[in-house]
């Protein structure tokens, strides 16, 4: 594998095959888009392809634009990254492959060429309360793909020197391993470059524990909240206690999805749930997510979302995207892990026990907001679906559920997200339902939704 690796690596580009001679646009396009399918097959023998022809353009095209090859080697890294994790978007009847390679390319050039030069974090500086959102990030038109397109095909392939042949080798190594992890108890592939073996024992128990509870939700709670949602749209005996207790929101989800969405631009959402605040009792707090009507004065003790963890961690790693090592969540999780306290978790399967991980993990996050910036915000990608609440005025709320991806979407200034709408204060639902009972009442809420505007201070 290293050998075919090393020699895919050191011969033939784009513009040129290994004997020096520039093939026809319609034999590039042709290998270019055999790769790709290759690629969004999952096949490692596609990333080689798309690696032996793509790498030496790409390297030609980014030395246009950038000076350091160390910045250089990290932009074409990360496109041949951003190309693999996303080849199945690649559509040949609308896409040629060359520029839409160089769409990818043009993406992390942007990120680079727009990323401020920074110092290393000092812990003695003020640390703000609130992070600050960065200018939406906007593409230059001399980055556009079809002219990195033609730029490539008049420029000599640039060179590959050993030490990024063998970081390329690392990267190649490291995906064929992923395909061999085991699984984290959500049922994903954990991550060779953050697992560690002893995680393995606790990561395969709560994977059981998991397949267990999803078995008894599927045969017993799910039948059980189904028929309660149909007492209660059909009004038949016990439905006013079903309403009281707040509604099955897993069965309304199920059945009701799509209506329960909103779409919204994400730095309109402003105020950010405290569930612990919200909701102090723990009884109340862990089983709020089950019922889609919330009482109480929950929405009386919101914070805004710049002042949470998540965009404050999410901001200072793309401020310090040319450099992670000068970034302060580089710097404190460092610190933890000098003071022997690691970051562990078996249920993503992730240990921080080393510089290189802590790296690592910081880089996944920044890979992720790379490919929001190249292809936009998908909401089909992720765990959950970005949640919200409204309040009792109508407002939405920003929840729990894919925090880290609102605070991408905020930061690189994303103009529209989807949020699926998982809490109702009873007192809206009373005033839009008016007096309203079963299906009337959810069809009236339902159709009020769309027009829910986001809470604001």
């Amino acid at each position: 594998m290293l050998l075919l690796i090393l020699s895919v690596l050191s011969s033939g580009s784009i513009v040129t095959n290994d004997k020096g001679h520039r093939p026809s646009t319609a034999v590039i396009h042709a290998g270019l888009a055999d790769a790709l399918n290759a690629c969004a097959k999952g096949t490692l023998s596609g990333l080689e392809a798309l690696a032996r022809q793509s790498t030496p353009a790409f390297v030609a095209v980014a030395r246009q634009f950038v000076d350091a090859q160390s910045e250089v080697e990290d932009i074409v890294h990360d496109t041949l990254f951003l190309a693999w994790q996303n080849a199945w978007r690649f559509n040949p009847a609308e896409d040629a492959p060359g520029p839409w390679l160089m769409h990818v390319l043009s993406s992390r050039l942007n990120s680079q060429l727009s990323a401020p030069c920074l110092e290393p974090y000092d812990p003695r500086a003020a640390s703000h309360e609130r992070a600050e959102l960065p200018p939406p990030l906007e593409r230059h038109e001399s980055l556009a793909a079809e002219q990195l397109w033609n730029m490539a095909e008049c420029l000599a392939p640039g060179d590959i020197d050993d030490g990024f042949r063998a970081r390329l080798i690392g990267a190649f190594e490291l995906l064929s391993a992923a395909q061999r992890m085991p699984l984290t108890p959500s049922g994903e592939l954990a991550d060779p470059n953050l697992f560690d073996p002893i995680l393995g024992p606790r990561m395969r128990l709560s994977r059981i524990a998991m397949r267990t509870r999803q078995h008894v939700d599927r045969y017993l709670t799910q039948p059980l909240s189904r028929s309660a949602l149909a007492i209660w749209m059909h009004q038949l005996p016990g439905a006013q206690r079903i309403e009281h207790w707040g509604l099955p929101r897993h069965s309304l989800e199920a059945r009701f999805r799509d209506a329960l969405e909103v779409d919204v631009a994400p730095r309109s959402l402003t105020l950010n749930m405290n569930y612990p605040r919200s909701f102090p009792d723990r009884r109340i707090r862990h089983g709020i997510n089950k019922r889609l009507l919330w009482d109480g004065s929950w929405d009386q003790h919101l914070e805004p979302f710049t002042a949470s963890r998540r965009l404050h961690f999410i901001a200072d790693i793309w401020e310090h995207r040319r450099n992670l090592l000068n970034s302060r969540s580089y710097h404190q999780l460092a610190e933890q892990l000098a003071r022997g306290n690691p970051i562990a978790s078996h249920s993503d399967g992730i240990l921080l026990d080393r510089p290189e991980r802590v790296l690592a993990y910081l880089r996944r996050y920044l890979l992720y907001m790379e490919s929001m910036a190249c292809f936009g915000f998908d909401s089909q990608l992720g765990k959950d679906p970005l949640a919200a609440a409204i309040d009792r005025h109508g407002q939405l709320v920003k929840i729990n559920k894919g925090l880290h991806r609102m605070a991408m979407a905020q930061v690189l200034g994303v103009p529209k997200v989807t949020v699926r709408v998982r809490g109702i204060h009873r007192l809206w639902w009373q005033q839009i339902s008016a007096g309203s009972t079963g299906s009337e009442a959810l069809e009236r809420v339902l159709e009020a939704l769309p027009h829910c505007p986001p809470a604001h201070h």
